[in-house]
């Protein structure tokens, strides 16, 4: 054997390779190259609350919070630029929990509520977090880095075109009878930055394909969702999340901290189930009630609800520069309204 032919032959067909099935994705699939949000980057998001800015604006909550604030125009309307740790599938309560129990946050806290997954028994789809954050090795800090740039340049590389994801979607795998029902892979609807703000993929909105495939999850999803429990258990459940709300912004307020809370919009079918199985009076009011702080939902103002959410939960890419000036002026508003003046929502 000739190895060093070899070696050359080798090297070519993987650069033919690599570049094939990264043109299929750019051209045939439309991807775009963008961060990961991987538990690396939100835990080096959080270390930001530890080492250098105790004082800064956090947002926590689901996916929602982390698509429909634009985290750019937050800081031309107030002069800070907030820490985005929203994560998506996930329940806000046990981030609070989090963040209160951190004895350097003293900012302002910004948590947006989805209302069915305030009922997750803990944090939800990204419950690897938090974990990561406290127990990262040196290997894994180092590989996040190091992942970084590829992830902005190579399309291919992201959760979503995984080989065994892609190849588990596809038709013709045969349906197995008896088989327990297993969550459908939420497909790719954002592009990532690198502060973890997300923005919704323009394809979402575009594509009318791609589009009912991402509601069908959606609506696939929720209409699996286990049985609630008795009615007694879920209500002692609740009166403990609301006691633990309570007790988390007190710790913060006691620090010199201040937390309020938004609720984004949503519409159309979604919409519809949040109300059937999350009645506003129940959950939103008792949250923001048991807290004591400011909330701001949607509903209550045509500048924050009449925008577009092209699959029914997230702001159109293009919308979310208007609803973020909207919220921060809204925000302020109703701070003062209440006598809190914070020198993160600027003047």
């Amino acid at each position: 054997m000739r190895w060093p032919r070899v070696a050359i032959v080798a090297a070519v067909l993987a650069v033919a390779g690599l570049g094939a099935w990264e043109a299929y994705w750019r051209v045939a699939q439309q991807y775009e190259a963008s961060y990961r949000n991987s538990d690396g980057q939100w835990a080096e998001a959080r270390r930001r609350v530890d080492r250098s800015e105790p004082n800064a604006t956090v947002f926590i909550g689901s996916s929602r919070t982390q698509f429909d604030i634009d985290l750019d125009v937050w800081e031309e309307e107030t002069g800070v630029h907030g820490i985005q740790l929203a994560l998506e599938g996930s329940n806000a309560i046990p981030i609070l929990t989090h963040i209160a129990d951190d004895e350097d946050f003293s900012g302002l806290l910004v948590v947006g509520i989805t209302p069915p997954l305030v009922f997750l028994p803990g944090i939800g789809l990204r419950a690897d977090a938090v974990p990561h954050y406290y127990d990262e090795t040196p290997s894994q800090w180092l590989g996040n880095k190091l992942s970084y740039p590829l992830e902005t340049r190579l399309a291919f590389y992201n959760i979503d075109t995984k080989l065994f994801t892609v190849l588990a979607r596809q038709s013709w795998w045969p349906e197995r009878p008896g088989l327990p029902w297993q969550q459908p892979e939420v497909r790719k609807i954002e592009n990532m930055r690198r502060d973890r703000q997300a923005d919704l993929w323009d394809r979402v909105e575009n594509d009318p394909e791609f589009n009912a495939s991402v509601t069908g999850t959606w609506q696939e999803i929720l209409e699996n969702l286990p049985p609630p429990p008795p009615p007694e258990v879920a209500q002692a459940a609740f009166e403990a999340l609301l006691e633990q709300v309570a007790a988390d912004v007190a710790k913060i307020r006691a620090r010199g901290g201040e937390v309020v809370f938004i609720r984004p919009p949503s519409s159309d079918w979604f919409r519809e189930f949040e109300r059937q199985a999350s009645p506003r009076e129940m959950v939103w009011e008792s949250i923001v009630g048991a807290a004591g702080a400011v909330g701001v939902h949607s509903e209550d103002y045509p500048e924050l609800s009449d925008v577009r959410t092209p699959e029914w939960s997230h702001i159109s890419a293009q919308d979310k520069t208007g609803w973020t000036r909207a919220l921060v002026r809204i925000l302020r508003e109703r701070m003062a309204e209440q006598g809190i003046q914070r020198p993160e929502m600027g003047t």
